[in-house]
């Protein structure tokens, strides 16, 4: 009895076995003939045999199906699957495994070169998509394929761009590990200029490795001394930092090399603010605008150094106890006042959506609403425009 049930389950396993290799070659001649939705409902249901037979030759048609449907540009076969790529990779790697005696070798490696710019071009789309730690897969596995042992031989150019853009992806992810481990890699071979020591040095930073991060950001200056990336880098490194007065040389430096860009003005007059030296920081605002109209930063930094001198003034009449010269004292104090609105007008002028600027305006105009009637309005008016931000 136990003998005929063997033999039954044998021939049910070989009229199964039957039924996959022509699912199998069905797969395959519509493959060839271009259409990849009747291919895969015909691989799928051959693949779905496995258990009899473990055939490489399947799982080659399973890859090449699946690797179609992903370099079809028909959007109706786009949508008939989710990861084509990755099943397509899975099939040829259980190929392979299948294969003992190599009779598709050849045949895998020339699927596998493909796989090469397919997810290279799956990565650029996961990335444009802001999908980042999906584009670091796609471009770790073009990394995996290309260090496989077929290609070996082949001496294959080292990928350095994919090792940059997966640091780029890895760190946008904030996998900070591997965004590490990438551009320690690209900076080896000598890839990316100043960016990559740059961007190294912030996920080092980010890391808690600041140290390290230092290190690599003086690293890349002594490299690309001239590089205004670099330069921008370092200086946002000391001027943010504590030690704002280290940033003074790199921002000359940048002056130097290019002294038609305003933000590098408004950057050291953010110096000068932070080393207390507040008639430079008034200068270098003021160039800093003079070289771009439209910096409205510069032009409310400005407001906020008149206002510093206004609350000074404020603070010395609060203690004046005479009373004619406290009188004296809150008239130069609205002085101030008034001289401070042209800045902030400015800034609402070029951004009108800036609100801290028509906060400021509104509060002005009611501290100086009893000084001219037209105040008066014009604190209504910003009233009026900060409610509806």
């Amino acid at each position: 009895m136990k003998k005929l049930s063997f033999i039954m389950v044998l021939l049910l396993c070989v009229s199964m076995v039957n039924a996959q290799k022509s699912k199998v070659t069905g797969a395959s001649n519509y493959l060839n003939s271009g259409k990849l939705d009747k291919a895969k409902e015909a691989i799928d249901a051959g693949i779905g045999h496995e258990k009899c037979v473990a055939w490489p030759k399947a799982y080659l048609i399973q890859g090449k199906v699946y690797q179609a449907i992903f370099e079809s540009p028909l959007p109706a076969y786009k949508t008939l699957t989710d990861a084509p790529l990755k099943t397509a990779y899975e099939a040829y790697m259980k190929c392979m495994e299948l294969d003992v005696k190599n009779k598709y070798a050849k045949a895998v490696k020339a699927q596998m070169t493909n796989l090469i710019p397919d997810f290279t071009n799956r990565a650029v789309q996961f990335y444009n998509a802001e999908d980042y730690a999906g584009a670091l897969t796609a471009f770790e596995k073009v990394l995996e394929i290309e260090n496989m042992e077929m290609f070996k031989a082949d001496n294959l150019a080292v990928d350095t761009a994919v090792i940059f853009n997966a640091g780029l992806a890895a760190q946008k992810a904030n996998n900070l590990e591997a965004a590490i481990k990438y551009y320690k890699q690209t900076i080896g071979y000598n890839y990316g200029g100043a960016k990559a020591y740059a961007y190294l040095s912030k996920v080092l930073k980010d890391s808690e490795k600041a140290e390290e991060s230092l290190t690599y950001l003086h690293k890349g200056f002594e490299l690309y001394p001239n590089d205004a990336y670099m330069l921008v880098e370092l200086i946002n490194h000391y001027l943010l930092g504590g030690e704002p007065e280290k940033a003074a040389e790199y921002l000359d430096k940048a002056i130097a090399l290019d002294p038609e860009n305003g933000s590098y003005y408004r950057a050291k007059g953010t110096l000068y603010e932070k080393t207390n030296e507040p008639a430079k920081a008034k200068e270098m605002y003021e160039v800093a605008f003079a070289k771009d109209p439209k910096d409205y930063i510069s032009q409310y930094n400005l407001g906020v150094l008149q206002l510093n001198v206004a609350e000074e003034a404020r603070k010395v009449a609060n203690d004046i106890m005479d009373q004619k010269k406290y009188d004296a004292a809150l008239k130069n104090l609205f002085k101030l006042y008034e001289e401070a609105l042209p800045y902030f007008t400015k800034v609402v002028e070029i951004k009108p959506d800036e609100q801290n600027s028509v906060s400021t305006l509104k509060e002005l105009y009611f501290k100086l609403r009893n000084e001219k009637p037209e105040y008066m309005k014009k604190y209504e008016e910003y009233k009026a425009k900060l409610e509806n931000l």
